[in-house]
């Protein structure tokens, strides 16, 4: 079996340990978890506006508070057993040694909660997931031990490593009750909205340098994407999907609003899911330096989507090629977000709404192509034959010259001609 095959294994048996656990009968994890009682007065966070407490619960509960599944799509795993730091930390835990504390963040479904009584209350982690994972690890390994290995879940060497200090232990069963019993701790952020939870996810995740723009946007997307969706936003959470799955064509897709939101922010249409490795923390990248950034984003995107994508699909409603053009993503959505975005930080978001009326004042009108789709088709073609990576440009410099008052409708051909040195004419 390949390391990819036993990762992918390990996480389907880590994501339904719970379930596991609870029907092999084990007491720490039969009672629903009860309301989080910080211990101590909280402190108020005048950045947030946010609440902060300290809370100490069994592990057991603490498990059925947090799900690891929902979290992956934060930052999926990695294989722990092989890595020498988390070893050596799930190692310690089976030990007994006393955890750093995590930090979650108390959220409903509709947004910010004011008291931990809510009865809609949901959990995020701010700054944990690895040491989460770490503990489920070493829950499966003092309970199923030395058959983890002929189950080929995990390999013969990592059980080498771990089976002294799990064989201390006892039996199994008992042994793995006493460490649901363990007392976790951690610190609950509640009464906080989206971009104060982003705040919190960037602020602890980024050590004592700055994350660039690309890197904090992987770690938000789960709640960036979950927001968006309660607003009211179709999107189709391709992130994670099995090839081969088809979405809907009036959906935006997950990963193009990630994407869209990176080119909001820095106004740039050539933005890129390539992930950073080598300079993971890099100081001359755009950063969110104000968490009013989201707000924007996400007022930007409400109106897009309720708006001018609603508008487009009634212009071109006998046309469907054009009709879903909006939620088609790349090249389309991305150089228009980053005209907006351009916009926005050239001026401001009032000047962006004036600009966005505009645009679906031209939709409103009764003309059979109201967005001179047929010239942008034509565009496509010319920028396709001569400069292939441009149509993203095509797209965010008609919109701006649009939203500048530059030209008086949106002039496909004219910004290809300029892009490709009047070869277009």
């Amino acid at each position: 079996m390949t390391r990819p095959e036993r990762t992918r294994k390990l996480h389907e048996v880590v994501s339904n340990l719970l379930q596991e656990l609870q029907a092999a009968g084990f007491i720490a994890v039969a009672a629903r978890p009860r309301r989080v009682t910080p211990i101590g007065p909280e402190v108020e966070d005048p950045k947030t506006q946010g609440k902060i407490g300290h809370v100490r619960e069994q592990l057991g509960t603490y498990i059925q508070r947090l799900s690891v599944q929902d979290n992956f799509f934060q930052r999926p795993p990695f294989d722990h057993l092989t890595d020498p730091i988390y070893r050596r930390l799930i190692r310690d835990f089976i030990d007994g040694a006393a955890m750093p504390e995590s930090k979650i963040a108390a959220l409903s479904w509709v947004g910010g909660v004011r008291a931990l009584d809510a009865s809609d209350l949901r959990y995020s982690i701010i700054d944990g997931l690895q040491r989460l994972y770490c503990f489920l690890i070493a829950i499966l390994l003092v309970w199923r031990r030395e058959q983890l290995v002929q189950d080929r879940i995990i390999p013969a060497e990592a059980w080498s490593f771990f089976a002294p200090s799990i064989q201390r232990l006892g039996e199994p069963q008992p042994a793995t009750e006493l460490l649901l019993q363990r007392i976790i701790r951690y610190e609950i952020f509640y009464a906080i909205s989206l971009a104060g939870l982003l705040h919190y996810m960037v602020t602890f995740n980024s050590s004592q340098r700055r994350m660039s723009l690309r890197v904090q946007l992987e770690i938000m997307k789960r709640p960036l994407i979950e927001h968006l969706k309660l607003e009211g936003i179709p999107i189709w959470e391709d992130l994670g999907k099995m090839p081969g799955d088809q979405r809907p064509r009036d959906k935006f897709l997950a990963s193009d609003i990630v994407l869209a939101t990176q080119a909001f922010i820095t106004h740039n249409s050539h933005v890129t899911t390539a992930v950073e490795t080598e300079r993971f923390l890099d100081d001359n990248q755009p950063y969110l330096d104000n968490i009013g950034d989201i707000s924007d984003i996400v007022r930007t995107l409400k109106r897009i989507s309720n708006e001018v994508h609603a508008k487009t699909a009634r212009a071109y409603a006998d046309q469907p090629a054009l009709r879903c053009l909006v939620t088609s993503g790349d090249p389309f959505l991305l150089g228009f977000v980053a005209a907006c975005g351009y916009i926005r930080n050239r001026g401001s978001m009032e000047i962006l709404d004036k600009a966005l009326d505009r645009l679906l004042a031209e939709l409103e009108c009764q003309e059979a192509d109201p967005l001179r789709l047929g010239a942008y088709q034509k565009a496509l073609a010319i920028i396709n034959a001569t400069r292939g990576k441009d149509a993203r440009r095509l797209v965010d410099d008609t919109f701006r010259r649009f939203f500048l008052g530059v030209t008086t409708e949106l002039d496909w051909l004219d910004t290809a001609s300029q892009i490709t040195g009047g070869t277009s004419h």
